[in-house]
């Protein structure tokens, strides 16, 4: 069924639509003059919402990757524990906030002091009186900290 205008007025009949007998609808503005064609979805736009999800999933990813690398850079320092030296009986415990306890259990004598990191796997032990220690390294494959000449040896304790 379609409407069909003839010089009678509009007739509704039966049957199938010729592609040539369907007008598109003329709307005129107040002055009788036809309106321009409304364009639903410009070319122009479609790019404008590409450009605009682009940016956004451009700004997720570099959010994403800075919270992978800040998660990563915060993880706990690798000295942080207790240590010992096994032919010498001592227990070394480093703590997160920096402190260096060296005990010796036999006894109970204890002294503290500071850690701190000066490289990538490298510390300086600080007395409680300032004196600065050889400086030690962390060896990750076999989980030990050692005084360049290895004359030092700290191994992990319980873990």
């Amino acid at each position: 069924m379609y409407i069909r205008n003839s010089g009678e007025g509009v007739v509704l009949e039966e049957g199938k639509l010729q592609p040539e007998s369907v007008q598109p609808i003329q709307v005129a503005d107040a002055a009788g003059n036809p309106a321009p064609p409304a364009i639903v979805n410009p070319p122009q736009s479609k790019r404008k919402k590409i450009i605009i999800i682009g940016i956004l999933v451009l700004i997720l990813i570099i959010t994403g990757a800075i919270l992978v690398f800040w998660v990563f850079s915060t993880q706990a320092d690798p000295i942080i524990g207790t240590w010992s030296v096994e032919p010498a009986g001592l227990q070394m415990q480093f703590d997160a906030n920096g402190m260096a306890t060296l005990r010796y259990p036999a006894t109970g004598d204890y002294a503290t002091g500071r850690w701190e990191k000066v490289a990538e796997n490298r510390y300086h032990l600080l007395s409680a009186k300032g004196v600065v220690s050889p400086p030690l390294t962390y060896d990750s494959i076999a989980d030990t900290l050692h005084t360049d000449d290895f004359s030092l040896i700290f191994v992990r304790k319980g873990g």
